[in-house]
């Protein structure tokens, strides 16, 4: 029993509800365990894939560490935040003083195949006498357990049948740390220049105690003296170790609520988050696109951009074409044949009027192809980034490519989505290219063999009805992706707060720490975990309309509202709109003057929420087991089956049998309906009896989220302050 066991589960579980430091508690609910490290699976990842989990981590921790350390900022009357109280020690530089990810060679990259835990909190509680009972470790209950029999009563005034039960109540920090129940308290000692542990005694002699659990509230709770019945204190009280060396030396009264620990079950929320990104995993394709995205490649980014949201560019010159050529062997050949079709277009247009009319036709016809093979050349020469011609963006946009990295977050940056959604259509939407007889991607206007109806009028009739609904809906396509790739990894923990800082807490506002999984031995060496799952599940897209967008957006009259250039997509005006979004959307402001970029977001956030809905209801599925990825630029969402589980073509299937039963139930009245009534209509109509998801299905906290975006329910979302409320995007599409 002194050594920790190994539990498996599936490996999502894994890395999120059980994963390293968290408590739970097996099926029937008998008995507390804690998972500990384990050295799962070693695990394969392209190069592309395995920089992107770093990256990931190291933006998350950054943007973690600042926030934290901040928490205070402004306010002289609160003790100052040190760099130790915002992350562990792990994740410092030697100066102890600011963030740094630790080297790759210090992490194992694994498939959490396995985990291992041990019975925790190892403290004991009789049901019949309330006698108390804890140990410093596995041996020494094993040692103790014949103690623990219904015959061995401790109770030194009158002896009972003892019926012990693990105590389901643990002390949590938002430093990270849990502590077991004990009769007495972790303090701070002068003398010693260190943190001690001192076990109370009463002051009749007695170290026999019970635990009184009369009161409501287990903050109330407190332990009285088995002999004498004297209570320790009022209620029981317990300090934080870690806190206490980090501002030991410098304690005083009013440093005391820092340190104090808070009372909670094993099995709240409040006392484990465990900390995990995903990203669609292009497992090295696609890389021409997604290098644009790496620093220094901001011209091809710009090119990009220029191309797929018709942002205007300067005409290319032979000039541009030679500079671009120079110095390039690679590059000799399409120079040549770019300089030939020049001087072929010189001279057909020159001897073009001198022509006669027998002539002008063969003449019309070798201008059609010198023209177009400059337009080849031109263009091959822009697909392999060494053609990069000039692009005069609008300030916002400039302003927002020039600083994205340090106003979004991966998951929200819209420039990085852009491309992300442009690899997407390159890998799946527009391939028809057929695999074991299936397309990767089947819009639902276009059924493939797999999911028609068997007849060829009734597939006919499924697809006009199915694309009268979407217009209805305001979608401008919709379609299966038979595999959507992801890769997801957890690497850490909080307590207390799943974010930076936790607000006025006890008077202040408290760093949240954010910890590294304890570290394993691999290879004779010490490193530390991250558990990765890669999987490629069913998934919907969906892409909205782009004029009832546009039509919905100008009625909310939002000054910040953009307008278009001939040839520009939505996305043009979006990305000059955008608004710092980082990974804790803490800097939401709620507003007179609310931003057309949220409410873009809040849209698409708010119809994938719905579809994630009545997807669960017509498929099976659990809420959970569900997710969403956003792309704001081009107005599409994508929601997901995640999960590793064998019940993974339940959406094909949910879309065979009630595809459209589902459009249909979108559009009616209750869809947008919320069992709380009016409440939460006036107060952003978005809670968990309406719109609201399970946070790990949800990519943004359930933060910018609203029925009112949706359909005219009354009120508005909650970062726009106005008084009047907004009409719907559903009164804007057309029946």
């Amino acid at each position: 029993m002194a050594k920790a066991k190994t539990m498996t589960r599936s490996r999502n579980q894994l890395a999120t509800a059980y994963a390293p430091e968290s408590f739970f508690t097996f099926e029937g609910g008998l008995g507390a365990c804690i998972s500990r490290s384990a050295a799962g699976e070693p695990i394969e990842l392209s190069e592309p894939t395995r920089d992107l989990i770093f990256e990931r981590m190291n933006e998350l921790g950054r943007a973690w560490f600042n926030s934290s350390l901040l928490a205070r900022d402004g306010d002289a009357s609160k003790p100052a935040v040190v760099p130790s109280q915002c992350v562990d020690q792990v994740l410092l530089d030697t100066t102890r003083s600011q963030f740094q990810l630790p080297g790759e060679d210090r992490i194992y990259l694994c498939k959490p195949s396995h985990m291992e835990y041990t019975p925790a909190p190892l403290s004991f509680v009789c049901r019949t006498c309330g006698m108390f009972k804890d140990y410093e470790s596995l041996n020494d209950l094993d040692r103790d357990l014949p103690n623990l029999s219904p015959e061995q009563c401790a109770n030194p005034k009158t002896k009972a049948r003892c019926d012990w039960e693990q105590l389901d109540v643990i002390f949590v920090h938002w430093s990270g740390s849990w502590e077991a129940a004990f009769p007495g308290q972790w303090q701070w000692s002068e003398r010693e220049s260190k943190v001690v542990k001192r076990r109370d005694t009463c002051i009749c002699g007695s170290q026999l105690f019970r635990l009184n659990r009369r009161s409501a509230g287990i903050g109330d709770w407190f332990f009285e003296c088995a002999s004498c019945d004297k209570p320790l204190s009022i209620k029981w009280l317990q300090n934080d170790r870690d806190t206490l060396r980090i501002i030991g030396p410098a304690m005083g009264g009013e440093r005391l609520t820092e340190v104090r620990m808070q009372a909670t079950p094993y099995r709240a929320s409040s006392a484990y988050y465990v900390k995990s990104d995903l990203f669609i995993d292009f497992k090295g394709g696609t890389q021409q696109l997604l290098t644009r995205l790496r620093p220094g490649r901001e011209d091809e980014l710009k090119d990009f951009l220029a191309k797929h949201f018709g942002f205007a560019a300067k005409v290319i010159t032979e000039a541009d074409v030679e500079t671009a050529c120079a110095g390039k062997p690679e590059c000799a050949r399409d120079l040549a044949e770019y300089k030939s079709a020049s001087a072929t277009i010189k001279t057909v247009e020159e001897q073009l009027g001198t022509q006669t009319e027998a002539n002008r036709a063969l003449f019309k016809s070798l201008l059609d192809v010198a023209y177009g093979n400059k337009t080849r050349i031109s263009d091959d020469l822009r697909r392999r980034s060494i053609l990069l011609p000039s692009v005069d963006f609008p300030s916002m946009v400039t302003f927002n490519l020039m600083n994205r990295q340090a106003l979004f977050a991966s998951k929200f940056d819209p420039f990085r989505l852009a491309v992300e959604h442009a690899a997407l259509q390159e890998t799946r939407l527009e391939v028809e290219t057929k695999t074991n007889g299936q397309r990767p991607y089947v819009p639902f206007t276009r059924l493939d063999e797999d999911l028609a109806p068997e007849s060829e009028d009734e597939t006919n009739r499924k697809q006009e009805e199915t694309s009268i609904l979407l217009k209805r809906l305001g979608i401008g396509s919709m379609g299966l992706i038979r595999e959507f790739d992801l890769c997801k990894f957890s690497f850490g923990y909080s307590r207390m707060e799943s974010t930076p800082v936790l607000r006025d807490k006890r008077g202040m506002d408290m760093p949240v720490r954010l910890n590294m999984f304890p570290p394993i031995k691999h290879s004779d060496s010490t490193k530390y975990p991250v558990y990765v799952v890669q999987q490629g599940n069913e998934a919907l897209y969906v892409r909205l309309n782009e004029e009832v967008v546009l039509d919905w957006l100008r009625s909310l009259n939002c000054s910040d509202m953009f307008t278009l250039n001939d040839g520009e997509k939505m996305g043009a005006g979006i990305f000059g709109a955008a608004q710092r979004m980082g990974p804790f959307l803490d800097k939401l402001t709620e507003s007179d003057d609310p931003s057309v970029y949220y409410y873009v977001y809040t849209l698409l956030h708010s119809y994938s929420h719905l579809l994630m809905k009545h997807v669960s209801e017509y498929s099976g599925l659990d809420l959970s087991s569900l997710g969403e990825y956003i792309f704001p630029a081009d107005l599409a969402f994508v929601v997901y089956r995640n999960g590793t589980t064998m019940d993974l073509g339940n959406i094909s299937a949910m879309w065979r049998n009630s595809g459209t039963a589902l459009l249909t139930a979108m559009l009616g009245a209750k869809a947008t309906q919320c069992g709380t009534g009016s409440l939460c209509t006036h107060r952003g109509g978005a809670c968990p009896d309406c719109l609201m998801m399970p946070e790990t299905s949800c990519i943004a906290g359930n933060k910018l989220l609203s029925r009112s975006v949706l359909r005219s329910v009354g009120g508005r979302p909650r970062f726009d302050k106005r008084k009047d409320s907004i009409r719907g995007f559903f009164n804007f599409t057309k029946p």
